[in-house]
């Protein structure tokens, strides 16, 4: 089967260097409370992106912080999350994996603008977690994880969007400019 260069240069990475202990060991201390720790990641994309909140089904759920659903879905991503942590040498198993999330996604609407902002947020995310322990090795460790993930789950959003493009190419949505101001101000954060 053919796969992404990307992952696989970081899949050999990952595998033989400090890079993939780095990753794991700190997802550990995040492990302790997926859904808590996933729920404060939503919320922190929906604080940076509230349009992203318009993709879920809870959007209407008040309080978000409390909502079933938004805990359920959070428990899910980070339950995923955890398992692509675990099989990031494994390119055969992560590479389909995250091919098929990455097409679920686009047909609900996720931008690969959304996917630069879920990263930010999944940093600041493990900077309130880890505290003294996000240090800069591991900040870098986890970039280059999240890196490589977000370039076949990308690559599959593409593909199939660009596939579905030809026919629907008037509802284009007006928000990118918006996005992309967005992206540009969340990696400042980081």
């Amino acid at each position: 089967s053919v796969m992404e260069p990307a992952l696989v240069q970081a899949s050999a990475v990952l595998h033989s260097s400090r890079c993939k202990m780095l990753v794991e060991e700190t997802w550990g201390a995040v492990a302790k409370d997926l859904e808590g720790n996933g729920v404060k990641l939503f919320l922190r994309i929906f604080e940076i992106s509230p349009d992203a909140l318009q993709l879920f089904k809870f959007k209407d759920d008040e309080p978000l912080a409390e909502s079933a659903a938004l805990r359920k879905h959070a428990l899910l991503f980070m339950s995923v999350l955890g398992k692509v942590i675990t099989c990031l040498d494994k390119v055969e198993t992560v590479v389909p994996m995250l091919r098929d999330l990455g097409e679920k996604h686009a047909i609900v609407g996720v931008t690969p603008n959304h996917l630069i902002i879920m990263g930010n947020s999944l940093f600041w995310m493990l900077k309130q977690v880890l505290g003294g322990a996000w240090n800069q090795e591991v900040k870098e460790a986890w970039i280059e994880a999240y890196a490589s993930v977000q370039s076949v789950f990308q690559d599959s959003m593409l593909k199939l969007t660009s596939d579905i493009a030809p026919r629907n190419r008037s509802k284009t949505p007006k928000g990118d400019d918006r996005n992309q101001t967005l992206v540009q101000e969340t990696w400042r954060l980081v």
